[in-house]
């Protein structure tokens, strides 16, 4: 029998274990991308149903308390590049936002001159619920 020499270089057994780790590797840094870019998108809507809601109440703070009337509003609002979509009636898609606006009479004052106004934007529709929500309430007189 004939000696053999010793070749320098992996073996197969050494070549799939550091494409296992390196495959480790790469899932974990694509998966890190993942969640920062979800925990962006998170971030940009919740800013985004602030601004809606601030925008609705500086439209509110305009009017003196008996110029208001008392009630209940809902209108929808799609956001997409660039452009908002105001609706009256619930468009049924995923990236929509809820702004529910509330005008009523202070509890407890007897004159009606000052108002409750509440915005409340809700975001992040799963089927037929919205899991987050920003709501802004101020009192408003005369």
């Amino acid at each position: 029998m004939k000696n053999k020499e010793n070749i320098n270089g992996f073996t197969l057994v050494e070549a799939l274990i550091a494409m296992a780790i390196l495959s480790f590797i790469i899932v974990t840094i694509l998966s890190g991308f993942t969640h920062q870019k979800m925990a962006t998108r998170k971030i940009a809507d919740k800013n985004l149903a602030l601004s809606l809601a601030e925008i609705k109440m500086q439209e509110l703070q305009k009017f003196s308390a008996g110029q208001l009337t008392p009630g209940i509003s809902t209108d929808w609002i799609i956001h997409r590049k660039g452009l908002f979509k105001v609706y009256q009636s619930d468009p049924n898609d995923v990236d929509q936002f809820r702004r529910v606006t509330s005008i009523a009479v202070e509890q407890g004052n007897v004159l009606g001159d000052k108002m409750v106004i509440q915005v409340m934007v809700e975001y992040g529709k799963d089927k037929t619920t919205y899991p987050f929500r920003v709501v802004l309430s101020t009192k408003k007189g005369i």
